[in-house]
């Protein structure tokens, strides 16, 4: 990447955002603040408007009488089945419904006087919204709203994401920022009389079906999902990592579009691992069974490469790990951008929506299967080099507990400092059993941090309402929208090259199809995501059903870290962290020389620390770029 690619990232924030106001004043909105290259949609007193670079086919408006309906995203239903569905849905006073279409998306309906916004169940589309002046004020992006309201950044939220508590449900309406709130995924905000309340639209499927029910409910939606947006988008492009899911959706695109006589352009990484060159022999020779398919194959020469350009980060809505790829993110989305792509599809999401978490074992216990929990527990340690004792043992132990005592437990491990852990060592097997992954602070962690985030446990364990009524299945769906909300970061990054990024095994649809096998039928330790192999064995080549492995970047991530550990040492020399109390400054330089000498590896701590410290400087130096005046509140007048 050159240089003045690299410096552009400076003068760049994202795109592509909505937002609303919802007021009981109809003579409010002329004092209401305007957003920057904003569409209204809808005016009066609950204005709504589309902002930035959004594409034609993102942008679907119906109005039935009083009542208008936004769909902003991808919906890959005919417009006939929706104003029917929408039509039906006003005299039910029901949208819910709407939701239930193929595609990702989000919903927002006006009636006259309330205000109904929906977000999706994968947290891939958050909706932020807080108070300003007399009105309720919703938008896709939070930076604008702490823009607008001149928010602090909460401290709590902080500290959670520091330890790794990522789950929605954990976190519960926190955003980043303080009087910032958000819409938890498979809910919708309900704003009446001016008051804002969140409910729930969506639940896992109540029922199990069988395996080959299951794989046909999966197979129609994910050809849905990517022929669907083939022929709404036309020129899609896509990854081609070589692994499973990518290589699944860049080989349905490319029969679709050969249909059309339309190439197929892909992206594939050529790494520094031996995993990574094997993702790369693959991705070959699924490129070879479809003539169309023209696939670009970047080396790692060609871009800078992990922890490189920290200091041109740029600004999202909350900070993510994946933005430290930043010099393969923007190489690579320059050249989907070249191919004049409409849509670049990635296989991001295929993990947790196609398997089970390993805290299934407890599940299995749960439901009196005993012998399956054998099998599973002893292949799992096989594979995992784990002890079968302890692993039986902890699912044992998570079969027996409600997702309250869970919470209470770790809030009081976390007081006694029962998890600081070398990091050389094993992580322990409880770690990886449990209702969410146990909490592991760094050593550089300061007391006060921890201490927020006991505290925030412990209130949440006195009501707290677990996603599903196992811990297993729980934690699947935890995953699926922790990563959703993840990629929400890659998805930014894009849109600031005006790359329209999507995640197609994040569609509700796709979603609800997985949820619907038994979890140990979504994962076993014989047979590499089977779900997925039975959903396309008719129309896929046999050949890409027999990898069983899954590529290892830590490779290039080591080789990053070692080649900018001298700005990774000066970036810390002051920290805004360490001033709000957050980490020990001392601590994480003598871990930082320990990664220099080679004495320690680095760890999702260090990641996580480094790209928190990175977004609050972001935020911190960011000017109002997203009102077209100062957001200083002007009052009514009496």
């Amino acid at each position: 990447m050159d240089k003045k690619l690299a410096n552009s990232y400076k003068k760049k924030y994202m795109k592509r955002w909505f937002c609303g106001f919802s007021s009981q004043i109809d003579s409010s909105f002329v004092n209401l603040p305007k957003p920057l290259n904003g569409e209204m949609l809808w005016d009066g007193a609950n204005p709504f408007w589309v902002c930035g670079s959004w594409g034609k086919p993102q942008i679907i408006t119906i109005f039935e009488e009083s009542v208008r309906l936004a769909i902003i995203g991808t919906c890959l239903a005919p417009y006939e089945t929706l104003v029917e569905l929408f039509q039906n849905a006003v005299k039910k006073h029901d949208y819910s419904r709407l939701m239930r279409l193929p595609g990702n998306y989000n919903l927002i309906v006006q009636e006259e006087a309330d205000t109904y916004v929906f977000v999706d169940v994968a947290g891939l589309r958050p909706v932020f919204y807080t108070e300003y002046d007399s009105c309720i004020v919703y938008s896709s992006l939070g930076v604008p709203l702490q823009q607008l309201i001149k928010a602090e950044v909460d401290l709590c939220w902080l500290a959670n994401s520091l330890v790794g508590i990522t789950a929605q449900n954990l976190v519960q309406n926190r955003s980043p920022f303080s009087n910032v709130q958000m819409i938890p995924p498979g809910h919708y905000l309900q704003i009446s009389s001016g008051k804002p309340t969140c409910k729930r639209y969506w639940n896992a499927p109540p029922e199990y079906t069988s395996l080959d029910e299951a794989s046909e409910q999966l197979r129609e939606q994910l050809l849905t999902a990517v022929e669907g947006r083939v022929s709404l988008y036309g020129n899609v492009t896509s990854d081609l990592s070589g692994g499973f899911d990518s290589t699944s959706l860049a080989l349905i695109a490319a029969k679709s579009l050969a249909k059309e006589g339309e190439k197929l352009h892909t992206i594939t990484i050529n790494g520094s691992s031996s995993t990574e060159s094997e993702d790369v022999r693959w991705a070959k020779h699924a490129a070879s069974l479809y003539p169309n398919i023209s696939s670009r194959i970047i080396e790692s020469h060609e871009y800078p490469g992990e922890l490189s350009n920290l200091d041109s980060i740029p600004l999202t809505d909350a900070p993510d790990g994946a933005t430290l790829s930043l010099g393969l993110i923007s190489y690579s989305m320059g050249i989907v951008k070249s191919k004049g792509s409409k849509l670049h599809m990635s296989g991001e999401g295929g993990d947790p929506v196609l398997s089970s978490h390993p805290s299934y074992l407890a599940d299995l216990l749960r439901r009196g299967q005993v012998g399956a929990f054998f099998q599973h527990a002893y292949g799992w340690s096989r594979i995992n080099k784990l002890s079968p004792t302890a692993l039986m043992s902890s699912a044992a132990k998570l079969s027996i507990t409600s997702y309250r005592q869970w919470l209470r437990q770790q809030a009081r491990k976390l007081m006694t400092g029962d998890f600081y852990q070398s990091f050389r060592s094993r992580l322990p097997i409880n770690t990886v059993i449990g209702w969410h992954h146990a909490l592991n602070p760094a050593t550089w962690y300061t007391k006060s941090s921890i201490n927020l985030v006991a505290s925030e446990l412990t209130r949440w364990a006195t009501v707290a309402t677990p996603l599903a009524k196992s811990p297993g299945e729980h934690n699947s769906i935890a995953l699926i929208q922790g990563t959703g909300f993840s990629s929400l970061a890659q998805q930014q990054v894009a849109s600031i090259y005006d790359v329209n990024l999507e995640f197609p095994f994040f569609d509700t649809l796709v979603i609800d199809a997985c949820l619907s096998a038994k979890p140990e039928e979504r994962t076993n330790p014989s047979t590499y995501k089977p779900l997925l192999s039975k959903a396309l064995e008719r129309d896929l080549p046999s050949s890409i059903f027999t990898r069983t492995t899954k590529g290892d970047y830590t490779t290039g991530e080591f080789v990053g870290l070692q080649k900018n550990l001298p700005k990774i040492n000066e970036l810390f020399q002051t920290s805004v962290l360490a001033d709000m109390d957050l980490i020990n400054i001392k601590e994480l330089r003598g871990y930082i020389t320990q990664l220099g000498m080679g004495l320690t590896a680095g760890s999702f701590h260090f990641n996580q620390t480094l790209a928190i410290e990175l977004w609050l400087r972001q935020v911190l130096d960011a000017k109002n770029c997203f009102w077209e005046h100062s957001t200083e509140k002007i009052h009514n007048t009496p």
